[in-house]
């Protein structure tokens, strides 16, 4: 469905990179698949727009353990994201110069991971979509992923409450762009965009865009108090707060290339 709703919006061709990943926790092998949609395939300059669209497949964080093992729904964490840069796919077309391209990738397996077993210590655990197509970008594999000027990582962007402060990770990797986004925030009069730091970098699919030679920034709001839980569900989500996010980040871009 996804392959076909990114063709609908105009790209002109769409990658499937199909992998098996193994949970380090334990629960089994799971078919993974990257979804990778080209946007001006011949332009001169291109970014990345990313986010996940794997939901986590157990509730570990719910207060109620009875329901540890059942799938999250995953509103905002897995959805808000997609949902924005899908969205962002026709605006941004219709506004860049026509020298900027730009690839949206759509990562499997962000969610895989137990922090119980150590797999954050470990770098085992979680992003296992972003580390593939790490990896092959780093084999050549993707040679016009490995153009990409820089990334952008939209995930939990749908709290009603939506707080986004910059990730340490971020601004180690890009600041430039991410002074360039906040700053773009403020221009607009969106207050969602925090431009405090966040006390800790949070691993997310940008660490690994950024590994592969894709300077890459994180759009999180990570206090989200139905994180991982069966509680994240839809009437959790702000049309508002995924409004503010989409109308920042296509501003932000196009600025960015318009300069």
């Amino acid at each position: 469905m996804l392959v076909d709703d990114l063709g609908h919006r105009g790209a002109d061709f769409v990658e499937r990179i199909e992998h098996v990943a193994t949970d380090p926790g334990g629960t089994g092998d799971y078919a993974l698949v990257e979804i990778v949609a080209h946007f001006r395939e011949h332009a001169r300059r291109r970014f990345v727009l990313a986010t996940h669209y794997d939901i986590r497949p157990w509730a570990d964080a719910d207060p109620d353990r009875a329901q540890h093992e059942t799938p999250i729904t995953g509103a905002n964490d897995g959805t808000s994201g997609l949902a924005v840069v899908l969205e962002l796919a026709a605006p941004l077309t219709e506004r860049l110069p026509a020298d900027v391209g730009f690839s949206i990738v759509l990562f499997d397996g962000e969610e895989l991971g137990h922090p119980a077993v150590g797999t954050n210590v470990g770098g085992t655990g979680y992003c296992f979509g972003s580390k593939h197509l790490a990896t092959r970008i780093e084999r050549g594999l993707h040679p016009m992923l490995a153009r990409a000027e820089l990334g952008i990582v939209l995930d939990m962007v749908g709290d009603a409450d939506l707080r986004i402060q910059i990730e340490p990770g971020s601004q180690a990797s890009h600041p430039a762009f991410v002074d360039h986004v906040w700053g773009t925030a403020r221009a607009l009069g969106i207050d969602a965009f925090d431009p405090t730091m966040r006390a800790a970098a949070i691993v997310d699919d940008h660490k690994f865009l950024a590994r592969a030679g894709i300077p890459s920034i994180l759009v999180i709001d990570h206090d989200y108090d139905a994180w991982h839980t069966t509680r994240d569900t839809i009437d959790r989500v702000s049309a508002a707060s995924l409004g503010q996010v989409g109308t920042t980040v296509l501003e932000a871009i196009v600025r960015w290339y318009e300069r």
